[in-house]
């Protein structure tokens, strides 16, 4: 198997006790754990008296994290830390530094070539038609690019053509007749002079853009409730939101032209004031309600993404992610059986508690065994899944680095806890069910059905005078509750008596009651 990537790099210096066993069992712990570690070489002797202290020798440590650069250095020192702790090691950590490099703003200049289309001119040294084309796909970036090359700063194209042919730059054979060399939009890189630019995070990018597009929405929303010469209010702060947009969409290496900045603000800023007023215009409600509605969709979405996005930091890189192969396998059958028996459960409380009938005198198909199941395990997975994303989350920014016992214990109690008081919550919630369906059959209505168990109230005259009854006796004069027969036996529920009763199905006639009393 592959070695997992890291996306964090921690620099530490250790101090070992200087012996050649304290060294060669520390050097071991530490790249047992995948980092790297080398003797550390200071630059004077007094360095590393000073730093180590007297009978030190120093470690030169990489620590590779997954997660978040917060937390990343105390991480990594805690590691250590515990790493010496649990094995009785002489080391200990003397300096942690994070090794970061730009690698997201790329600051050279891109060059692309492409072949040039014969016959550029007619003899009369207009441009042919042919030539306008290329031109036209050039200048649309809609050409086939056989070489890329980049370089620091902004060199001129005739000076790196110069440098290509004479292959003093790569070696390579380059034919100016037969290729052009060309920058793309955007493409230019930053002097070598100026001073570099000040990082900058992607949330700081993102942030405002999402808040103009959404301002934009709430346009449409304010144009589509909006009358009269009012609606041109929103409409024109939507205008005014053209610019920002579009500087946040295309300023962000260099700067732009203004038509290029207006165009990409137009693009972005038009659809969504225009969905706004479409989506108050076409849903039903007043447009408050739509608004609202809207809002709360949004949130969830929100919502759903933070808690895939925990997801995804709790189980990529873990356990279950390096045995997913056989785990995901095993976990389908499980609950493929665990469904039915559930739903099951569900059905057994709402007829045996609530109305004293047997679940299995009632014939119930096993799909709405599934269905009556989905809606409480459902909420258990779901909550299940955001103490597992809460965990993500902190596992993303090194937070359980200093209880990861708590952590390993913690997080499986609560989740064993939510799915416990939610499953919990779902044979109250038969059980409620149960309530009222004997509220409406006490009341002369036949309650709602409840996943497949339909009841309904039935007229039931004996044929002769002695019958046997289960639990009798058998009222005949008032409606009784029956959910259907099994086999040759029908149950009945007396609402007056608060009683489950059962009689044979040749022994009575049953009708639909049409009144509240019974002829």
């Amino acid at each position: 198997m592959p070695a997992e990537p890291f996306n964090r790099r921690i620099e530490v210096l250790v101090a070992v006790v200087d012996s050649p066993d304290e060294t060669s069992l520390a050097t071991q712990l530490l790249e047992g754990r995948g980092w790297s570690a080398r003797p550390w070489l200071p630059h004077d002797d007094t360095t590393e008296t000073s730093a180590l202290g007297p009978g030190r020798t120093g470690l030169l440590v990489e620590v590779r994290l997954h997660g978040a650069r917060f937390g990343a250095v105390q991480a990594a020192v805690s590691e250590i830390e515990n790493l010496a702790r649990r094995h009785q090691a002489g080391m200990w950590v003397v300096d942690a530094f994070l090794i970061e490099h730009d690698l997201t703003h790329d600051h050279r200049s891109v060059f692309h070539a492409h072949r040039r289309l014969p016959g550029s001119s007619t003899p009369s040294g207009s441009p042919s038609p042919g030539a306008r084309v290329a031109a036209l796909r050039t200048s649309l970036g809609v050409i086939s690019t056989v070489r890329i090359l980049k370089q620091t700063g902004r060199p001129s194209v005739e000076a790196l053509e110069q440098r290509l042919e004479r292959g003093t730059l790569t070696g390579r054979p380059y034919d100016p007749q037969r290729l052009q060399l060309r920058v793309p939009m955007g493409m230019e890189g930053r002097d070598p002079d100026a001073p570099p630019p000040s990082p900058v995070s992607a949330w700081s990018l993102a942030g405002p853009l999402l808040v103009g597009l959404g301002l934009a929405v709430a346009c449409g929303f304010a144009a589509a409730a909006a009358d009269g010469l009012f609606v041109l209010v929103p409409l024109l702060v939507a205008c005014a939101l053209i610019w920002p947009v579009g500087h946040g969409i295309t300023n962000r290496r260099e700067e732009q032209s203004l038509a290029v900045t207006m165009v990409w603000g137009t693009v972005a800023v038009a659809p969504m004031t225009v969905g706004g007023l479409l989506l108050i215009l076409t849903l039903p409600g007043p447009p408050a309600q739509v608004a609202r509605v809207t809002a709360y969709t949004v949130l969830g979405v929100a919502l759903c993404a933070l808690i895939l996005y925990g997801l995804g930091y709790a189980l990529v890189h873990s356990w279950f992610s390096r045995n997913a192969n056989w785990a995901v396998p095993a976990l389908v059958p499980a609950l493929a059986l665990s469904l039915p028996w559930f739903g099951g459960l569900l059905h057994t409380m709402y007829l045996k508690a609530g109305f004293g009938v047997p679940s299995d005198a009632i014939p119930v198909s096993v799909y709405w065994s599934y269905a009556a199941s989905l809606k409480p395990i459902g909420i258990a997975l779901g909550l299940a899944a955001v103490v597992l994303a809460i965990a993500g989350w902190m596992r993303h920014y090194h937070q359980w680095v200093h209880a990861r016992g708590m952590v390993r214990v913690g997080v499986p109690l609560m989740s064993l806890f939510v799915i416990g008081i939610s499953l919990t919550a779902g044979l109250v919630g038969a059980e409620t069910a149960a309530n009222r369906a004997r509220a409406a059959a006490a009341s002369g209505k036949s309650p709602a059905a409840y996943y497949g168990v339909q009841g309904r109230l039935v007229c039931v005259k004996p044929v002769s005078k002695e019958i046997p009854v289960f639990n009798g006796p058998l009222a005949a004069t008032r409606p009784l509750l029956t959910f259907g027969t099994s086999g040759d036996r029908v149950w009945l529920w007396d609402s007056r008596r608060d009683q489950s009763l059962s009689v044979r199905l040749e022994d009575v006639v049953v009708t639909e009651a049409g009144a509240s009393t019974c002829g």
